[in-house]
């Protein structure tokens, strides 16, 4: 597959879309640091995104490559299915290219610039994480031809870094990217009331989810090897025809 066939875009922004960053970030920098992982807050310190203008690409790409290697790609809309999976192999991460309206400060429908840099990008920077999302890239690539597995795939991906939440030594915390950008998720998923439950990759096989709302079920890994060994069940023996 051509790890290039998704081209980038170039957005204009407007001084609304300024504003909503600036908002955005001072919001979710007041929360994060008791709703995240320590793993998150380390790679938003190397990512070192700015908190007063919506950050410009190629100076974020610059960083990146000294840090992890990886490069952010603007794109217009989702990049889904077995496109998004060859770019995580070869350690390039689609963010949508638009900001969100005012009206969607603490949640968020669809992804927006926000979500991708802020909620997904500190993972990235930083080493563990990094690896990790590039191992959910190369069992992607490898699967792709077993719809079941791809499928699984794609469910483990959403209930864990996006969606799930982890046990740390200071109680859970918020381990996915689609919590950690949006206010109103985190104080969801991590309130007292919050539907809750163990992470397993054939419960999480069956689960439904709506991309469009507050999630009503949250998975919680007691680590990210937990995730890693769900991964590794994907990665059957190669055979003859298989990616690497």
């Amino acid at each position: 597959m051509d790890t290039q066939a998704v081209p980038p875009v170039k957005e204009h922004y407007e001084p609304v879309d300024q504003e909503v960053w600036q908002h955005l970030y001072h919001q979710q920098a007041d929360l994060v640091p008791s709703a995240a992982p320590s793993v998150y807050l380390e790679g938003l310190a190397l990512l070192g995104l700015p908190a007063e203008h919506v950050p410009d690409l190629e100076q974020v790409n610059k960083r990146m490559s000294a840090i992890s290697g990886w490069t952010f790609v603007a794109v217009n809309g989702l990049v889904k299915g077995p496109e998004f999976f060859d770019m995580l192999w070869n350690r390039r991460f689609p963010v949508t290219s638009r900001m969100r309206t005012p009206e969607e400060m603490r949640f968020s429908q669809l992804p927006d610039l926000f979500h991708d840099l802020f909620g997904h990008g500190p993972y990235l920077a930083h080493t563990r994480t990094a690896r990790l999302y590039q191992e959910f890239g190369r069992i992607g690539v490898r699967c792709v031809a077993r719809p079941d597995d791809f499928a699984l795939l794609q469910s483990i991906l959403w209930s864990t870094l996006e969606t799930g939440l982890i046990r740390t030594p200071d109680g859970l915390r918020a381990l996915g990217g689609a919590i950690l950008s949006s206010a109103d998720e985190i104080r969801q998923c991590l309130g007292p009331a919050s539907p809750v439950e163990p992470f397993d990759p054939e419960v999480v096989r069956f689960a439904t989810y709506d991309i469009l709302r507050l999630q009503n079920r949250y998975f919680v890994v007691e680590n990210l090897e937990e995730i890693e060994s769900a991964l590794a069940d994907l990665d059957t023996p190669a055979t003859d025809g298989d990616h690497p």
